[in-house]
């Protein structure tokens, strides 16, 4: 234990501050691992939380401190972004999109028209909870990094955090916002086609619609674990997109001068305010009949602007542009490759539901008993016979109203939508947890019997270690089921999804990446053994802005590389099966690279190169060709980080008071739904939040782990073979980036917070009785000493993987060491070590009192010792008011006393030096926690 410095003064200015924190951890450097009695980061706490104590500093001193960091961590943000970004904005990528394009143009009319016509990547907006910092700072961080201008951000007093109403309808807004950015990026993209093509075939271009990449979100439309959103939302949703995107089109029209088109201007803006009007009907309570009746006749009935699908506006528009000059031809064929590719609404929409959904909706159907859990060969027979013969059954709104499952009321609104919203552009339906083709094949029976198979695009999601390990043989059972063939020979596509989150947080980021590689060559293995030929396949590879959910550090052609490396592409196109490659950008911090208008056409525009150049997947590469050892790596990496994911010490690090960290960041709940009890379970813990908990213990690692402990015995193999492998230079480049941001420094500095020794020892150092008294009141409630013991030993075991890598890259990956975002981080950590340390001292001064409202002294010291510290706040409040309402009017007594108790007036002296104190803490933690994420780039 170090003892408190006897600090009398710490520098006052802001700057002055973070250098003497840089410098005291600069002091104490080690190795990490080899000097574990070491701990710069937890003697800078002492060392602050000892001026707190002493006057030599303030919690306005240490917000002020907190602010400068976050600042800095935010300019580093935008810094990264436009790094991230850097041939987009300069202009390179869309040079390279050019140069392809005219390539393929010298090839002919045909070969052009083929490669500009047929799909070949996505952008899915998804609103996962990572909405951290609001609107406003999101914009102002798009366009420091757009403009190249980070520095801009710093000194200037940003209120870093979420907006205070992050709410299911805020993200929607969000998500339609990006989605405009997204959709006027893609015009420009398909005007680039549009104009080579003008170039090299001026009597042809007239006829193209290029369509290479697609918009979509579900945002609104994903009940995976939810019960937060109606039906009648998800609806009215979808009428609000249809009226934006009606509006758009009659404006753009309006906007083109092309004669003859005024007409159907007028009926597009009739059909975006008739749209509006249906939404405000379903956005009522759908819980009321009667207003269920209302919503669904005005829908359902004729209606003056009814437009259920464009392909007349099109027919209109192609004969307006036969006639029309060069550039309102030009114009038109915009709005034409639109109107083709988006259809009625501002993106398509994917609709997600869990396996279990699923399987609770078709048991019955498929003369199923509850205790058949696996679902497996009978369900498999059973599904393909009744999806063979199923009858189409009639639905109304009704229906929807009626029915409780969920997953036969998801397919009902399908019906729904296709008949009274959009009949043209087609909807994917998401099956989240899916392990076995009878969860597939029970959706295309339902997706029959609802009369909507030909417009729905069924696509199992693998994201769990089990659903990672038998996708492969879940796509070959289907692909051997001739109703399954015949269904995505009907669509002309089959679509998968692949999920960076959750498979990172149970078997580790690199050893989900491989595993996912693994599965997109087996399902091109599978359509080529079972000769499927003419389809595309769709790949949706979900992932997000950090590296604890597969976002590469380096640029965005490595980060497309990452989530669909050259090889398996090269796999695919060997199969003849050619890809359409979507990826998500996940709620704030996805949404930031098309919060600008030159990010989101430098985001795009790269996109669309990566997805026009071909794979190099013939380079010579061992990873590929040495693939027992391939295989060993891959193995060894994912039982490290399996075994890491049930140690118990792990668990209690994650989950006793991290999660109290973090901020609000979406509508979604941070922990699945859960027995009472399960709150430790580390599975209940979603993956966004996992990864955030992670980030704000210095521990992301999720990535960082299980590399050196894959070495084995042969770290001059792993070492030549790092440098040999392009691949895993890929995967290293991860790695070594969040070895940069892995601090066990800062780990066993929270240990210490638990150390009950650390408290006795600051009690044996007290300069007054209430102090000592207060110190071994904390050493006393922590005496058995089981969160110091299970972080400690975490710190140990982490120690040792770490050493093995730092030891085989021999100073290559080093240069965490000197890293300026490493150290403020950890100067972030000490501050919040010493914030907590003066939350735990301030509660241990409450004074003993009966039980109240079911809490006790102990209880209480316990919440805050969880960082559960409103809860607490909220709960003394009550126990303790400042004053009691109405016992002023007790003045009014006559008769005089000496025995008028405080307590009957209230507790103003317990609120003065307690409660309001333990208040003005916890924001401050959790601007820590934003100023953190910022360092990672992005939260979770």
């Amino acid at each position: 234990m170090t003892s408190p410095d006897p600090i009398t003064r710490l520098p006052g200015a802001p700057d002055k501050l973070a250098a003497y924190c840089l410098e005291a951890l600069e002091g104490g450097w080690g190795e990490d691992w080899d000097s574990p009695l070491v701990n710069p980061v937890g003697d800078l706490a002492a060392r602050l939380f000892s001026g707190l104590r002493r006057g030599a500093v303030s919690l306005e001193g240490l917000d002020a401190l907190i602010q400068h960091f976050a600042d800095q961590g935010l300019a580093a943000r935008a810094d990264a972004l436009a790094r991230l970004h850097a041939d987009g904005l300069s202009g390179a990528a869309g040079a390279a999109v050019r140069a392809r394009l005219k390539a393929l143009a010298e090839q002919g009319f045909a070969a052009f028209s083929e490669a500009v016509e047929r799909r070949r990547g996505g952008v899915v907006f998804t609103a996962h909870p990572t909405f951290a910092l609001s609107r406003s700072v999101r914009s102002e961080l798009a366009a420091a990094a757009a403009e190249g201008a980070p520095a801009r951000l710093t000194g200037q007093g940003h209120g870093h955090g979420p907006d205070s109403d992050v709410s299911l309808i805020r993200e929607h807004e969000d998500a339609m916002a990006a989605l405009d950015g997204a959709r006027t990026a893609l015009t420009e993209l398909n005007r680039l086609v549009l104009d080579v093509a003008r170039e090299m075939f001026p009597d042809r271009w007239r006829a193209l619609d290029p369509d290479l990449i697609s918009l979509a979100s579900w945002v609104g439309y994903d009940l995976d674990g939810r019960t937060d959103i109606h039906w009648g939302r998800s609806i009215a949703f979808r009428l609000e997109e249809k009226s934006r995107q009606l509006a758009r089109y009659a404006s753009l029209i309006e906007a083109s001068g092309a004669p003859g088109l005024e007409a159907l201007a007028a009926r597009l803006h009739q059909g975006a305010e008739a749209s509006a009007a249906h939404a405000r009907l379903f956005e009522a309570d759908l819980e009321d009949p009667a207003l269920v009746v209302r919503a669904a006749n005005t829908l359902t009935g004729d209606y003056p602007g009814r437009i259920t699908s464009l392909s007349g506006p099109i027919a209109e528009i192609t004969e307006a542009m036969d006639g029309a000059g060069e550039e309102a031809a030009l114009a038109l064929g915009l709005i034409r490759a639109e109107m083709k590719a988006a259809g009625l609404g501002a993106a398509h929409i994917h609709l997600r539901i869990n396996a279990a959904q699923l399987r609770s909706a078709v048991r019955a159907d498929l003369g199923l008993e509850d205790d058949e859990a696996d679902f497996g060969r009978l369900a498999l027979t059973r599904a393909a016979e009744r999806a063979e013969q199923a009858e189409v059954r009639s639905v109304s709104f009704a229906s929807v109203f009626l029915e409780q499952m969920t997953a036969r009321r998801q397919f009902m609104l399908c019906a729904q939508l296709l008949k009274h919203v959009d009949a043209d552009t087609p909807i994917r339906f998401l099956l989240a947890e899916c392990e076995t083709p009878a969860t597939v094949m029970g959706a295309l029976y339902l997706a029959r019997l609802y009369g909507v198979a030909d417009h729905v695009d069924i696509s199992p999601l693998f994201e769990t270690p089990e659903a990672l390990e038998r996708g492969g043989r879940l796509i070959e059972r289907l692909l051997a089921e001739p109703v399954y063939r015949d269904y995505i020979a009907g669509r002309g596509r089959l679509a998968i999804q692949l999920g960076f989150s959750d498979s990172g947080r149970f078997m580790g980021q690199a050893g989900a990446q491989l595993a996912i590689e693994r599965l997109h060559i087996l399902t091109a293995r599978a359509l080529a053994r079972h000769g499927v030929k003419g389809l595309s396949v769709i790949v949706f590879n979900t992932h997000g802005e950090s590296m604890g959910r597969g976002a590469h550090p380096g640029g965005f052609s490595a980060r497309l590389d990452h989530l669909l490396t050259p090889w398996a592409r090269g796999k695919f196109a060997a199969a003849g099966a050619p890809v359409i490659h979507e990826t998500s950008y996940q709620g704030g911090d996805g949404f930031i690279h098309f919060a600008h208008p030159a990010l989101a056409n430098a985001t795009l525009m790269a996109t669309a190169r990566h997805l026009l150049a071909e794979p190099d997947a013939l380079r010579a590469d061992p990873f590929y060709a040495e693939i027992d050892y391939t295989w060993d790596v891959y193995r060894a990496l994912k039982a490290w980080q399996e075994a890491l994911f049930e140690n118990a010490d792990y668990r209690a690090a994650v989950t006793a008071f991290a999660p109290n960290m973090l901020v609000r960041s979406g509508s979604r709940r941070a922990k699945r739904p859960g027995a009472p009890g399960q709150s430790l379970d580390l599975s209940m813990l979603r993956a966004i939040p996992h990864n955030a908990a992670l980030q704000q213990l210095a521990i992301p690692v999720n990535v960082s782990g299980g590399l050196g402990s894959a070495i084995g015995s042969e770290p001059e193999r792993m070492a030549a073979f790092l440098e040999r492998s392009p691949r895993m230079a890929a995967l290293r480049g991860m790695i070594a980036r969040a070895r940069t941001l892995t601090s066990l420094s800062a780990l066993r500095g929270y240990a210490r917070l638990f150390d009950a020794s650390e408290w006795t020892g600051r009690a044996a150092a007290a300069q007054s009785e209430s102090a000592e008294r207060a110190f071994l009141a904390l050493a006393s409630r922590l005496s058995d000493q089981s969160r110091h013991t299970a972080l400690m030993r975490l710190a140990n075991h982490l120690s040792a993987d770490l050493m093995r890598y730092d030891r085989m890259t021999d100073g290559a990956d080093h240069a965490w060491r000197a890293d300026p975002c490493r150290k403020a981080v950890e100067a972030l950590h000490a501050i919040r070590q010493a914030l907590i340390m003066q939350a735990f001292l301030t509660i241990s001064r409450l004074p003993a009192f009966s039980p109240r409202h079911d809490l006790t002294r102990a209880d209480l010291i316990d919440l805050v010792f969880a960082l559960r510290i409103p809860e607490a706040v909220s709960a003394l409040d009550e126990i303790f008011p400042e004053a009691r309402p109405g016992l002023d009017r007790l003045d009014d007594v006559a008769e005089p006393t000496s025995t008028d108790e405080p307590a009957r007036r209230g507790y103003p002296e317990i609120q003065a030096r307690i409660i309001r104190p333990l208040a003005a803490l916890h924001p401050m933690i959790e601007r820590i926690t934003v100023a953190i994420s910022h360092y990672y780039r992005a939260f979770g």
